[in-house]
Order: C-alpha cells, then structure tokens, then sequence
C-alpha cells in the first residue's frame, strides 16, 4: 500500500508541474477591412448616355437625391459643375387637398363660360452658369450619387399632393422630366 501511495504522490507532483504548453505570446491580428471596390467612373461631359437611378424628392425641404450612370454602369461624375451643363431644372408643383371642381361650366349671362382651376403652387429652380438656384453636391463616398438642395424652397401653404420633375443636358445627353407623385 506503501507503493500504491508513493507511486499516486508521484504522479500527482507529476501532473502539477506540468503546467499549460499553450504559447501565451500568440498576437491576435485584428480584421483587415477590405479595401472599397473600384467604381469606374467616367466625366459627366465626356458620357455618350445617362440613366438616373434611385430618384428621391423631398417634398418639405426640395432636396433631391439620385445616382447618375452611364448605361453600362459607370458612374458619372462632375454634375456640379455648371459649365458641363446646356440645361438644368427642378420644377415642384404643390397641390391642395383634392375635391370635386367643375372647371368648366356656364358663366353669369347668356354665353359666358366661366373657368375654375385648382389652386397650387409651382416652384422651379433653374441652372446656368450665370444663374444657378441650386446647390449640386456629389457624394465622395460613392462617385455619381448627388444631392440637389434649391436655394429659397418655401411653400406658401403645405400642399397635400407634391408633384416633381428634374431635367438636365450635357452638350451630347438630356434627361427628360418625368413627373412624380409625391403625397405627404
């Protein structure tokens, strides 16, 4: 019994002497954040097409936020710059709470036609190189994204539908104005 001790002594001094082998010098690389990807690019007035993507108004302030590319998706860069521009409009149309107008109907006295419209408002903000109403601004994290702030946006009473339209041209491509619905 004697041995049996010694030898489960033994082995217990054994086993306690033996500490961890794991290397506690080991560094931890942190991640490495991979390098953005390279967006081919190309200057506004050297692109043969536009396409605008990603169109948003905002009805309160007037500013507008789109991408502008090519049509093989390179991003077009140097809007704004108002020398590489022929033409260039953001137009708003605001417009009351909607009810039933009969525009056209007969008028006081025999043959008199009298004329109703809704009231709105409309609100446009040229640019040219003498006369720019706008603020262009083109993202620097992601060439082509821009944001258009028009200079003096105020309407005289808060519409309830907001209709907008942006319309530029290069010298080689023009955008044509497509209206959209904007309902507060």
């Amino acid at each position: 019994m004697k041995r049996t001790l010694i030898a489960l002594m033994l082995a217990n001094v054994a086993l306690v002497g033996c500490g961890s082998d794991d290397n506690n010098n080991n560094v931890v690389e942190p991640p490495v954040d991979p390098e953005p990807p390279v967006v081919e690019t190309v200057a506004i007035a050297d692109a043969e097409t536009m396409a605008v993507a990603d169109l948003a108004f905002n009805a309160e302030s007037g500013v507008v936020t789109f991408a502008l590319a090519t049509d093989d998706g390179k991003a077009i860069t140097g809007l704004q710059d108002e020398a590489n521009l022929t033409a260039f409009n953001l137009a708003y149309v605001g417009l009351p709470e909607p009810k039933k107008r009969n525009h056209m109907t007969e008028g006081d006295g025999p043959g008199a036609i009298k004329v109703t419209l809704p009231a709105h408002q409309q609100q446009q903000f040229p640019c040219t190189a003498d006369d720019c109403q706008v603020e262009i601004t083109e993202s620097e994290a992601t060439p082509g994204s821009y944001t258009v702030t028009p200079v003096n946006f105020k309407w005289d009473s808060v519409p309830v539908t907001v209709k907008a339209a942006l319309t530029f041209a290069t010298e080689k491509v023009t955008i044509a104005p497509e209206w959209t619905d904007i309902t507060q």
